[in-house]
């Protein structure tokens, strides 16, 4: 697998997302002192920000291979494509074999309209009902960046809206949603049931694999 860098542009200091990510649920996540490159990373802090940045064309050739602008590090699992980036979506990868499996990492100013708003906002776009807060309180965590974020899944039929009035029955839904005052991160796979439970372990092992590249 080969590590690639991409995303500068844009990016509050990570310490704001500490200090207001105080109370989270750490159980079963092992705390580490941050290095000088996780110190470094930022999430848009403007609507300026958040827009302005663009991707770079791959540095290299090959199967699980590219790069651009010095910034996030991440490695590309087996058997996913990469695509270009977006105003709303930093990276965005497609995987099974006509592409219906996706995965993308988006960022967000401030607290990205709260965890439990989002939580749930994906939760509706797979038919599922609202979570309370506590119960959106209540879901696991997995680290992300360092930090704990909350871990969704649910499965249903996938009504991905943004202009589209298609719909996928026997979906699943993964993802992970990081949020403080700071910002908010999101990692979300959609797809087919299936093909999704058989890309667990490379949701894993790119979520793992993210971070900072200090060049």
């Amino acid at each position: 697998m080969s590590r690639i860098q991409v995303f500068q542009p844009f990016l509050p200091l990570l310490a704001l997302m500490l200090a207001s990510c105080g109370g989270e649920d750490t159980s079963g996540f092992i705390e580490r002192p941050l290095s000088d490159s996780e110190k470094e990373f930022r999430l848009a802090e403007t609507s300026m920000d958040r827009f302005r940045y663009s991707t770079s064309p791959s540095a290299a050739a090959g199967e699980n291979s590219g790069g651009g602008a010095s910034g996030l590090a991440y490695e590309v699992p087996e058997g996913w494509s990469e695509k270009a980036g977006s105003m709303m979506r930093d990276l965005n990868f497609t995987f099974g074999a006509n592409g219906e499996g996706e995965c993308y990492i988006a960022r967000l100013p401030g607290a990205g309209g709260g965890l439990s708003a989002n939580v749930n906002r994906w939760r509706s776009q797979m038919g599922a009902q609202p979570l309370s807060d506590e119960e959106v309180n209540a879901l696991p965590t997995r680290p992300l960046f360092g930090q704990p974020a909350r871990f969704i899944t649910v499965d249903g039929t996938f009504s991905p809206g943004m202009g589209s009035n298609q719909t996928f029955p026997n979906y699943r839904l993964i993802g992970l949603i990081l949020a403080s005052d700071a910002g908010a991160v999101f990692v979300k796979m959609t797809g087919p049931k299936e093909l999704v439970e058989q890309n667990s372990a490379a949701f894993d092992q790119f979520v793992s694999s993210l971070g900072v590249n200090a060049n």
